[in-house]
């Protein structure tokens, strides 16, 4: 290989550098003094957005890209030309992510990237509290948290230089949304992008020189020692041609521009003619430093996907485990144990059996209170008829031969066909009214039934007293001597209606309800070994309010199912407590209704005694005057 060595003067270089202007749907001609080797493409891929969905890249004003996502969610951006010394700031819009409890907005990203800085800038708007992890070139590494309003920003460095077109930007976007009952944060699929740059050079064409004449001819000089020059003055080797076709942007959504910028330096080169082929420079320590640069680069761009890829592995793990452990808690805190169901189904007829319990209540007691006021229009309205009524009703319906030793015989005519259906049933106060939980009856009715006329014959005898014959023409009362007796007559029956309330209560809870729980009431009494028919003959098809509280505090706690189903969680067991509270709180209520109604009859009593000693003291006070 020859050699020439050649001092040279100062020489004018030019140089032309080129720039980048992104302007989408449109398209212009790169001028052929941009340099090839400053141009540079721009790959964004991404994955983690819902499936079908629409991705925006848009850089300055109204240059906008659409892609579509596939049906895994992931999106690319390919082919996009830039030059690579220009700042580049691009704008990129996910949409909307939702699971099957929440959806996030969408999020909107913004990237800038400053060659001469080496500076890369993240920003934007995502979920509120919601995170981000940028990864450059495998070795800075940024995050963020954005605030309340969404917002956040990352500045890093580059390690690598940005002007040569060569980067790779990993980013991993993890949005947060609101679940309620209970209230928490849940993630979203994380979204991973990655910008990756790669240069663009032309390649030269290389000259293959001919064997026959020799690699390198120094020029021909003058006499006068200076070189020859052709007739325009430049040499060969810099002439231009002499028209390049128009180079068009190999990006349909791109535009390039030119721009023009003159260094003038003076250098003195030392220039030395060398030539061999690409396989001995590939062997030579600078294209093992530029292969060993490659391959680190490579390996450092792995290093980064591995490590992002850790972090999104790590995150959706940690994510899947907290949803794992609400939900099983949720299951475990929130489901109703059967017992719970029981208190609400037993209990559903109370309110509208207590109604029908002061219905009869108030009717009975009118019974009561017209029959010891001798009412017009009533079997006592005259004492004499009352009195005869009453004895022929104990004749044909409480009467058998056999009371008495016998000594009714020829007295007595019940009817035979049921001799035990009334036989003194107006006297036993067990058999007629301790007993049944359920009473076939309700006085607002206009049937009477025969454990209705029972009950009147039965509270009668318990409080008999004679009429007053002088009552039937009113006319005793109305003489001035007897108005104090009058006044006695009524304390007196104010008296004994206190005694009639309490009976007329007594036999209204026990009446009839609306049988709205029945059902339900019937199966606590079979799981106590019962059977239907026993269990329906116990409290009936229509339980009364007193019958209902009996299984509600009592008959149920007698079942060994109860005290198996305690051994359930906590939260069961609180809410039994709850519904076994909210049933002593009713049995409280009706304990204390019947402790003011036996204050009344203790105040009652009091009053006679006192006012029959008082009337004593009168008495002989006046004796002692005269």
């Amino acid at each position: 290989m020859a050699k020439t060595y050649e001092w040279m003067g100062s020489r004018l270089l030019t140089l032309l550098c080129g720039a980048l202007v992104l302007s989408m749907g449109t398209t212009s001609s790169l001028a052929s003094n941009v340099p090839d080797d400053q141009g540079a493409l721009l790959e964004i891929k991404g994955t983690g957005v819902s499936p079908h969905s629409s991705i925006s890249l848009s850089s300055g004003k109204g240059q906008s890209v659409v892609t579509q996502a596939d049906k895994y969610g992931n999106f690319v951006f390919s082919k996009l030309r830039y030059y690579s010394f220009v700042p580049l700031s691009l704008k990129i819009a996910l949409p909307d992510q939702s699971s099957e409890t929440i959806v996030v907005g969408r999020s909107v990203l913004d990237i800038d990237l400053d060659p001469y800085g080496s500076l890369v800038s993240f920003s934007g708007k995502i979920s509120p509290a919601g995170s981000v992890v940028v990864n450059v070139d495998g070795i800075e590494t940024g995050s963020g948290i954005a605030g309340q309003g969404g917002e956040f920003e990352i500045q890093m460095t580059a390690p690598l230089e940005l002007a040569d077109g060569t980067s790779n930007i990993m980013a991993s976007i993890i949005n947060l949304g609101e679940a309620c009952c209970p209230s928490m944060m849940i993630p979203v699929t994380p979204v991973q992008l990655q910008i990756s740059s790669i240069g663009i050079t032309e390649p030269q064409k290389q000259v293959i020189p001919d064997a026959k004449k020799p690699i390198y001819a120094p020029p021909s000089q003058n006499k006068a020692g200076q070189k020859k020059s052709n007739k325009t003055g430049t040499p060969p080797s810099t002439q231009p041609n002499s028209k390049e076709p128009v180079k068009k942007s190999p990006a349909p959504y791109m535009i390039l521009g030119t721009s023009e910028i003159s260094v003038s330096v003076d250098l003195p080169i030392r220039s030395e003619a060398v030539t061999f082929p690409d396989a001995t420079y590939d062997s030579t320590w600078v294209g093992g430093v530029k292969q060993w640069s490659d391959q680190t680069r490579d390996a450092i761009v792995d290093q980064a996907m591995m490590i992002g890829a850790f972090i999104d592995g790590r995150s959706t793990n940690a994510s899947l485990s907290l949803l794992g452990k609400l939900n099983a808690r949720a299951l475990n805190n929130y489901q109703p144990s059967d017992t719970i169901c029981k208190f609400g189904t037993l209990s559903r007829s109370l309110a509208s059996s207590e109604t029908l319990l002061d219905v009869n209540k108030k009717v009975f007691g009118e019974i009561i209170f017209d029959r010891n006021s001798q009412a017009k229009n009533t079997l006592y309205g005259e004492a004499s008829r009352g009195m005869i009524g009453n004895l022929n009703d104990f004749k044909t319906k409480y009467c058998e031969e056999v009371d008495g030793g016998n000594g009714l015989a020829g007295y007595c005519n019940s009817a035979k066909s049921t001799p035990d259906l009334f036989f003194n049933r107006d006297v036993d106060f067990t058999r007629v009214f301790d007993v049944p939980l359920t009473l076939d009856v309700n006085y607002s009715d206009s049937t009477l039934t025969d454990q209705e006329e029972m009950m009147i014959a039965l509270f009668q005898n318990l409080s008999l007293r004679d009429p007053d014959y002088g009552m039937e023409s009113g006319q005793s009362l109305k003489k001035q001597r007897k108005t104090d007796d009058f006044q006695d007559l009524n304390q007196i029956l104010a008296v004994r209606q206190l005694v009639g309330n309490t009976f007329a209560n007594q036999v209204a809870m026990k009446s009839k309800g609306n049988g709205a729980s029945s059902s339900y009431m019937q199966k606590v009494l079979t799981k106590l070994g019962l059977t239907s028919a026993e269990s329906k003959k116990l409290i009936g098809d229509q339980p009364s309010y007193y019958a209902q509280m009996e299984v509600l505090t009592k008959k149920l706690y007698q079942d060994p199912a109860f005290f198996a189903n305690l051994y359930d969680t906590p939260e069961n067991v609180d809410r039994q407590k709850v519904a076994m509270m909210a049933v002593s709180l009713m049995q409280e209520r009706d304990l204390l209704d019947s402790l003011k109604r036996k204050e009344l009859l203790l105040s009652g009593l009091l009053e006679l005694k006192v006012s029959h000693k008082g009337a004593k003291l009168n008495q002989d006070g006046s004796v002692a005057d005269e």
